[in-house]
Protein backbone atom coordinates (compact mmCIF):
# COMPACT_ATOMS: atom_id res chain seq x y z
CA UNK A 1 0.00 0.00 0.00
CA UNK A 2 1.44 3.55 -1.03
CA UNK A 3 1.42 6.44 1.23
CA UNK A 4 -1.88 8.54 0.83
CA UNK A 5 -0.68 11.77 -1.05
CA UNK A 6 -2.48 14.92 -2.56
CA UNK A 7 -6.30 14.73 -2.50
CA UNK A 8 -6.09 11.78 0.12
CA UNK A 9 -3.24 13.00 2.33
CA UNK A 10 -3.57 13.48 6.13
CA UNK A 11 -0.51 15.64 6.54
CA UNK A 12 0.60 18.37 9.14
CA UNK A 13 -0.66 20.86 6.97
CA UNK A 14 -4.10 19.80 6.04
CA UNK A 15 -5.12 19.19 9.64
CA UNK A 16 -3.82 21.92 10.76
CA UNK A 17 -5.87 23.95 7.86
CA UNK A 18 -8.84 21.53 9.08
CA UNK A 19 -8.84 23.27 12.47
CA UNK A 20 -8.71 26.80 11.37
CA UNK A 21 -11.38 26.28 8.56
CA UNK A 22 -13.46 24.22 11.10
CA UNK A 23 -13.15 26.58 13.80
CA UNK A 24 -14.09 29.42 11.59
CA UNK A 25 -16.58 27.88 9.94
CA UNK A 26 -18.21 27.69 13.84
CA UNK A 27 -18.22 31.08 14.10
CA UNK A 28 -18.56 32.97 10.67
CA UNK A 29 -20.59 29.93 8.52
CA UNK A 30 -24.32 29.55 7.85
CA UNK A 31 -26.82 29.56 10.90
CA UNK A 32 -28.90 26.31 10.44
CA UNK A 33 -28.30 24.13 6.90
CA UNK A 34 -29.54 20.46 6.60
CA UNK A 35 -26.52 17.84 7.01
CA UNK A 36 -26.24 16.91 3.80
CA UNK A 37 -25.86 20.73 3.18
CA UNK A 38 -23.77 21.79 6.03
CA UNK A 39 -19.69 22.55 5.41
CA UNK A 40 -18.83 21.87 8.92
CA UNK A 41 -20.51 18.40 8.64
CA UNK A 42 -18.67 17.70 4.78
CA UNK A 43 -15.38 18.56 6.39
CA UNK A 44 -15.60 16.64 9.49
CA UNK A 45 -16.48 13.46 7.01
CA UNK A 46 -13.82 14.51 4.80
CA UNK A 47 -11.01 14.42 7.78
CA UNK A 48 -12.12 11.15 9.30
CA UNK A 49 -12.37 9.56 5.60
CA UNK A 50 -8.39 10.77 5.38
CA UNK A 51 -7.78 9.93 8.93
CA UNK A 52 -9.10 6.26 8.69
CA UNK A 53 -6.62 6.28 5.49
CA UNK A 54 -3.75 7.53 6.91
CA UNK A 55 -4.13 4.83 10.01
CA UNK A 56 -4.92 2.19 7.40
CA UNK A 57 -1.81 2.47 5.78
CA UNK A 58 0.18 3.12 8.92
CA UNK A 59 -1.35 -0.06 10.00
CA UNK A 60 0.04 -1.79 6.84
CA UNK A 61 3.62 -0.33 7.02
CA UNK A 62 4.05 -1.67 11.35
CA UNK A 63 2.75 -4.93 9.47
CA UNK A 64 5.29 -5.22 7.14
Amino acid sequence: MDKPHGKDSFSLLYRTGFRINYALLQVMGPAALSPERDPRVRAKKEYERRRELHQAWKAHQRSA
